[in-house]
C-alpha cells in the first residue's frame, strides 16, 4: 500500500451484494512467528440488519458472485460461498449458515 493509505476488506456479504463486482478477502488472523514483531488492528463489521435480503442485483447471476475459479484459489479450509448461500436468504440465515459451517 502507498503511504497514508486505508485499505479495506470487505466481506461476502458485500460479495452478494455487489453479484461479484466485489470479492470477499479470504483471509485468517495468526501470530507472528518471529518474535519482536506485532501486528495491529482496528477492525469494524458493519453488517445488514439480520432479517435483510441478501438478494443479487439486477442483471447478475449466481455463478457472477462466485465462480468455480475463483473457489479453487480458496484455501481449503475455506468453504465456499455457494455452499452456505441460496438465492432468496437473509442475512440471519446467511449467517446462520456460515456459523454451522466453520463452528
Amino acid at each position: 500500500l502507498p503511504e497514508n493509505a486505508l485499505a479495506f476488506q470487505v466481506g461476502e456479504t458485500m460479495q452478494v451484494h455487489t453479484g461479484g463486482l466485489l470479492h470477499a478477502t479470504p483471509h485468517a488472523v495468526r501470530g507472528c512467528k518471529t518474535g519482536g514483531i506485532s501486528r495491529s488492528t482496528f477492525a469494524v463489521f458493519m453488517e445488514p440488519e439480520y432479517h435483510s435480503s441478501m438478494n443479487l442485483p439486477a442483471g447478475r447471476s449466481v455463478s457472477d458472485t462466485q465462480c468455480e475459479e475463483a473457489e479453487k484459489s480458496l484455501p481449503k479450509t475455506v468453504r465456499t460461498l455457494r455452499s452456505r448461500w441460496k438465492v432468496g436468504m437473509n442475512f440471519g440465515e446467511f449467517s446462520d449458515a456460515t456459523f454451522a459451517a466453520f463452528h
